[in-house]
């Protein structure tokens, strides 16, 4: 293994009888495509070369799925026997020249190929790791990404338990990867599930609230922070509310920016740290507001997501709505030592006026109206 890389296989497990669901969950849409074109699909962006997937059930449905989305089938003749029967199928399959491998089954769709190459890297960071399994929010999840060395293993167990069982003699060695992707953690085995899950894949490109809080605690932001967040979130989906006639701002969009815009404060450069991390875990759009919540371009919209964020962000001290009045009184004494410092903060002060009037001349109402309790601004 050398710079990170490793040749990665996966085996997708696609074989169940599905009869808590009553259809082939494997065909059902998920991301915009079956769930195994979603899975399959996601791990050929993160770099499996070897896909393999365990059919039994709905054989012929699932091969030509299979087959389509590039991936190889591989039929469990005894699949009515459980999960560990598809495991051992899949895993006697794979390209001897895999040094480690995905293991998930096609009713958990969701997973982000950021994860997958999160784990990749993870392990690739830990030599000598048996596996590497994803969190979310504290609860385990899939994929994990084993190790080949631990294929005969796999084959020869014969203990129950299953594949848990095996992986447990390897805890010592095993790394638990926090993740901010609550797609390791949802599944569909009910129709209830399924709904639930469709609602969740419909704005994948957004974090969810679940997936704001696991930011906030993969960053340590601290308590008082998150509540200045909130208040922020609050003041600008009011902004927003009253503008969305005239302008497609996505108020879901705008209040996960608004929720994680300090979710780096404690470092320097938060807003650039906190994009990042966005980017990372695959949320570019959301990382776009954060970068720009400090200090707009000069040709950015007075009206635009970026900029009600900015204006709300200024409007708000701690968890009250203070108003640019109040922010300025603020500023003037906070910075009255260090004029540079003041110039910088009455230039965006002066910004955050320009956009309140033009959200006053769009909207015809006062941003002091607007907001609730009413406040000088």
């Amino acid at each position: 293994m050398s710079e990170g890389i490793i040749r990665t296989g996966a085996v997708i497990l696609a074989a169940g009888l599905s009869s808590r669901m009553g259809r082939c969950k494997a065909l059902l849409e998920a991301g915009g495509a079956s769930a195994l074109g979603t899975v399959s699909c996601t791990m050929r962006l993160c770099g499996v070369e070897d896909l393999v997937v365990v059919t039994g059930c709905h054989r012929d449905q699932v091969e030509r799925e299979t087959v389509d989305c590039g991936g190889r089938p591989v039929f469990n003749e005894r699949y009515e026997e459980g999960m560990f029967s598809s495991v051992r199928t899949g895993v006697a399959a794979l390209s001897k020249e895999v040094e480690a491998f995905f293991l998930l089954p096609v009713d958990i769709p969701l997973v982000r190929k950021e994860t997958c190459r999160a784990l990749r890297q993870a392990f690739v960071e830990h030599p000598g790791t048996a596996f590497v399994v994803p969190s979310f929010r504290n609860k385990k999840g899939h994929p994990p990404l084993i190790a080949s060395k631990l294929v005969p293993e796999i084959l020869e167990w014969s203990g129950d338990g299953g594949l848990r069982a095996v992986l447990s003699r390897h805890e010592r060695d095993s790394v638990i990867l926090e993740t901010p992707d609550q797609g390791v953690a949802i599944e569909m085995d009910t129709p209830e599930e399924y709904e639930n899950l469709y609602s969740l894949a419909i704005n994948r490109r957004i974090p969810s609230m679940e997936e704001c809080l696991a930011f906030f605690e993969l960053c340590g932001t601290p308590s008082r922070v998150r509540e200045h967040s909130v208040a922020v979130a609050k003041v600008a989906i009011k902004l927003a509310d009253n503008l969305k006639d005239l302008f497609p701002l996505e108020p879901d969009s705008l209040r996960a920016a608004a929720l994680l815009h300090d979710m780096a404060r404690a470092e320097g450069n938060h807003a650039e740290k906190g994009a990042a991390i966005l980017e990372k875990w695959g949320f570019p759009e959301t990382a776009d507001l954060v970068r720009f919540h400090m200090e707009l371009p000069d040709d950015e919209p007075l009206l635009s997501r970026r900029s009600l964020l900015y204006l709300a962000d200024k409007i708000v001290t701690g968890t009250n709505v203070t108003g640019l009045d109040r922010k300025r009184r603020d500023m003037r004494e906070k910075f009255s030592g260090d004029p540079a410092a003041l110039e910088a903060a009455s230039r965006r002060l002066a910004k955050a006026r320009r956009i309140a009037v033009a959200f006053e001349d769009c909207t015809g109402r006062k941003v002091r109206d607007v907001l609730n309790p009413p406040t000088q601004v």
